[in-house]
């Protein structure tokens, strides 16, 4: 789609990222001028975005940057921050700055030049914390138990603040389990990379028992583009899950599946720090019209032939794309 020279800019902070770079190409399909930013450079952000790309992470000086050569932004997707609950663990105070210190900056940069843009912050489930059976409806209470969590927490609380002292309009993500082509991390990342080593007794942590929402990215970026706010000072939350159930014993046993051959899947029954038993989403959550589009078994076929093709650089015949 063709962009516009004289419409606005749109930023997205951590646009190297997994679902930050899904996000800039998702909208530079809808014909949006996207601006970038990250810690360092995102090859190839031009080429798949059009846009352009401003490395040295969210600052006053990268957001001037963008600011002096493209104008105010017509709307913000905050999705800078700290990466997992390990990380967090191992250097909290590193994953205060990477998340509550990025959207403090972020707003207050907001609120002195484009005190109207729009913004988007992405959080995670893990603010609900580990103490909720079933599904959790979005107004579930808050009990995060890794630092993760309670930063995440902080970085609502920054945008409810800043929507309520001076109207900046605010929408939070609460993000569940995101996967898809291009994550490298986590259970799908690190399983595929057992498997390609050559492993066939497959030992993970924990019990297999635990429940997660498996949220492809190509719908997870709809509904961050769906959630940004219309209105002018106005602050809302969303889950952003699926509210469809699986155990890591059933997605660890979907990767094995497609990938082919025969191994053996079993758990330690040692769970690690800061990891919740159940995170599922109430889908009463998600804005009307954001239905799972990306059936699990189709994505995690997809997620272990782009795996295949891209980091094994072996011939796949047709890949089982879950999305474009």
């Amino acid at each position: 789609m063709t962009q516009s020279k004289e419409s606005k800019p749109v930023w997205v902070t951590g646009a190297g990222g997994f679902i930050g770079l899904h996000l800039s190409r998702f909208l530079a399909q809808q014909g949006q001028l996207v601006l970038g930013f990250g810690r360092s450079e995102a090859p190839g952000f031009a080429m798949a975005t059009g846009g352009a790309f401003f490395a040295g992470g969210v600052t006053k000086q990268t957001m001037g940057a963008a600011l002096s050569a493209y104008g105010r932004p017509a709307a913000v997707y905050h999705l800078a921050g700290g990466a997992t609950v390990g990380q967090s663990i191992a250097e909290p105070l590193k994953d205060f700055e990477q998340s509550v210190g990025s959207t403090a900056c972020v707003l207050d940069f907001l609120r002195r030049h484009a005190p109207d843009a729009p913004v988007v912050l992405a959080s995670s489930a893990a603010v609900y914390g580990g103490g909720h059976i079933g599904s959790i409806r979005v107004d579930a209470t808050l009990d995060p138990y890794s630092p993760y969590g309670y930063h995440k927490r902080m970085v609502e609380e920054l945008g409810r603040s800043y929507c309520a002292a001076y109207g900046q309009p605010v929408s939070v993500a609460r993000l569940f389990s995101v996967y898809g082509e291009g994550l490298r991390k986590q259970l799908l990342w690190d399983l595929c990379g057992r498997l390609a080593a050559g492993e066939t007794d497959i030992v993970l942590g924990g019990t297999g028992a635990e429940m997660r929402d498996w949220h492809h990215v190509s719908d997870v970026v709809r509904l961050i583009h769906r959630v940004l706010p219309a209105n002018a000072a106005s602050f809302a939350v969303y889950n952003g899950g699926a509210g469809a159930a699986a155990s890591v014993r059933t997605i660890s046993s979907m990767v094995l599946k497609a990938w082919r051959g025969n191994h053996r899947l079993s758990f330690s029954g040692e769970s690690r720090p800061g990891d919740p038993v159940n995170l599922i989403s109430d889908p009463s959550g998600v804005p009307d019209g954001l239905q799972l589009q990306v059936p699990l078994s189709r994505g995690i076929a997809g997620y272990v032939d782009w795996y295949r093709a891209e980091i094994l650089a072996e011939p796949v015949d047709r890949l089982r794309r879950a999305a474009p």
